[in-house]
C-alpha cells in the first residue's frame, strides 16, 4: 500500500508532499528497512521522473523523510547512484586477523568479532594504530559518520555516511588529514547491485582470489555515540564499472597499507586509485535474496 501510494504521488501529484508523508508514515509501520527504503524511492522518485517525465522535488522527497525522523544519507536514493557497497563480508576468525595485520592478542578489544556481513550503522572490524603505544589495534565501530541536517520544519536528524568521496570536503578533511584517524577495513568480499529488468536487480560479489583478506581504506573517529568509520571510493576498474558505474572502494595494495596509516596527507592521498581488475573477481548472487527491486 505504502509503495502505491507513493507511485500515485510521484506521477500524479508531484509538488504535494502529503501522500509521499502518508507512504513514509506506512513505512515506519511496517518497520523500515534497506529494501523498503529502496523501493520507496524507486516508486517515488525513479518511476515519477524518468517513467513519466515529471516527478517530486528531490529536495523536497528528502526533507519529507528527514522531517518524519528518517534516516536518509543518500545511500538508498536512486538518484544519488544507488550508492555503492552498503554490505560487504569479513569472514576471516580473529586468529587470521591478528596474524594478517600484525596486531598483538591483548590489542584486539574484542573477542567477540561482528556479524560476518556488515551493514550501514553496524559494527564491523577496523585496524589502526594505538595512539600511546604505537602499535596496530584491531576494534569494531559502527559504519558510518553521523551528519547533523536540519530538516525544513526545523527539526535537526542525523544521517549516517558510509563512503568517502569528496576528500576536499571539511566534513573529511580534518579526518584525513590526522594519520591517526586513518584505518584499515578488512575484507573478504564486498557486494553491488547490478542492473536489471523491473522487478529486480541482480546482486554481485566481488573479491581479490590471491588475498584471502584485503583491505578498504578507511577512516575512523570518536562521536558522543562511540567509535564510527567509513571508507574512501574512487573511479570503478573495468571489472566493477559494467555492474556499479559510478564508484568501487579503495582497495589497498599490501604495500600500501602502513603508507595509509602513516603518511602524511599528500603522500597518504597518493593510494587512491582503482584497484587492478585482473586481481578481482566478481559472481552473481544465486541467492533469490541477492534481488533488489527497480
Amino acid at each position: 500500500m505504502a509503495l502505491a501510494i507513493a507511485r500515485e504521488a510521484a506521477c500524479r501529484q508531484p509538488d504535494d508532499p502529503k501522500a509521499l508523508r502518508l507512504s513514509l508514515r506506512l513505512l515506519g509501520h511496517l518497520g523500515v528497512d534497506q529494501r523498503l527504503l529502496a523501493d520507496f524511492w524507486t516508486s517515488a522518485y525513479v518511476d515519477g521522473l524518468y517513467r513519466h517525465h515529471v516527478g517530486p522535488n528531490y529536495d523536497k522527497l528528502v526533507r519529507c523523510a528527514r522531517d518524519l525522523g528518517y534516516d536518509v544519507a543518500g545511500e538508498y536514493v536512486p538518484c544519488n547512484g544507488w550508492a555503492m557497497c552498503n554490505h560487504y563480508r569479513m569472514t576471516a576468525s580473529r586468529a587470521a586477523l591478528l596474524e594478517r595485520y600484525g596486531v598483538k592478542p591483548g590489542y584486539m578489544s574484542h573477542d567477540d568479532l561482528p556479524a560476518l556481513d556488515v551493514f550501514p550503522k553496524r559494527r564491523g572490524v577496523v585496524i589502526h594504530h594505538n595512539r600511546i603505544s604505537g602499535f596496530r589495534i584491531a576494534s569494531t565501530p559502527d559504519w558510518g559518520f553521523p551528519r547533523k541536517m536540519r530538516g525544513a520544519s526545523g527539526k535537526v536528524v542525523t544521517s549516517h555516511v558510509t563512503n568517502v568521496r569528496k576528500l576536499e570536503s571539511p566534513f573529511w578533511r580534518s579526518t584525513l588529514e590526522d594519520a591517526r584517524q586513518r584505518c584499515l577495513v578488512p575484507v573478504t568480499s564486498f557486494s553491488e547491485y547490478g542492473p536489471g529488468p523491473k522487478g529486480g536487480r541482480p546482486l554481485f560479489w566481488f573479491d581479490v582470489p590471491s588475498r584471502p583478506v584485503f583491505s578498504f581504506a578507511g577512516i575512523w573517529r570518536m562521536t558522543p555515540a562511540g567509535a564510527v568509520f567509513a571508507f574512501l571510493t574512487t573511479e570503478p576498474n573495468e571489472l566493477v564499472k559494467p555492474i556499479h558505474p559510478k564508484a568501487m572502494p579503495v582497495i589497498l595494495h599490501d604495500e600500501d597499507e602502513e603508507r595509509w596509516l602513516t603518511a602524511p596527507i599528500s603522500e597518504a592521498l597518493g593510494v587512491i586509485a582503482p584497484y587492478p581488475s585482473q586481481l578481482m573477481s566478481v559472481q552473481q548472487s544465486q541467492d533469490a535474496a541477492g534481488m533488489q527491486s527497480s
